[in-house]
């Protein structure tokens, strides 16, 4: 008997629609039904595309980095994206489908701009490929 199982905390990756991520004891979301993550210290608040809020025991840093590259942006310290529902950006604030504003560190803003420039590049590859 395993009467130590402790299932992973993530295992992400958003080319696989069946891949999910925990957030409740036995609740699991898909990272495409995420919208975004905010950082409170050791905990996180997972946003869903359904309007619920979901408080994680993992740190923004660990969702970022178990989270699939390329589809998550960070866009400042306590903000974690999905840059698939990511309605505009003006240089200095994202506003995402929901009309949630987020703020762009001034740090991070050409990386913002770079990374939304290459996934809308692949995103407008894909659907022209599909079309």
């Amino acid at each position: 008997m395993e009467k130590n199982f402790t299932p992973p905390l993530l295992v992400l990756s958003l080319s696989t629609p069946t891949t999910s991520v925990p957030i409740g004891a036995y609740e699991y979301a898909r990272p495409a039904d995420i919208l975004y993550c905010q950082g409170d210290r050791n905990y996180s608040h997972v946003h869903l595309t359904n309007g619920r809020r979901v408080i994680v025991s993992l740190t923004l840093s660990i969702l970022e980095a178990r989270l699939a590259h390329g589809k998550f942006l960070r866009a400042n310290r306590s903000n974690l994206l999905n840059m698939h529902h990511i309605k505009s950006y003006d240089g200095l604030r994202i506003t995402l489908i929901n009309g949630i504003t987020v703020e762009v560190a001034r740090r991070r803003r050409r990386e913002v701009r770079v990374s939304l420039r290459l996934f809308s590049e692949k995103f407008y590859l894909k659907k022209k490929r599909c079309a």
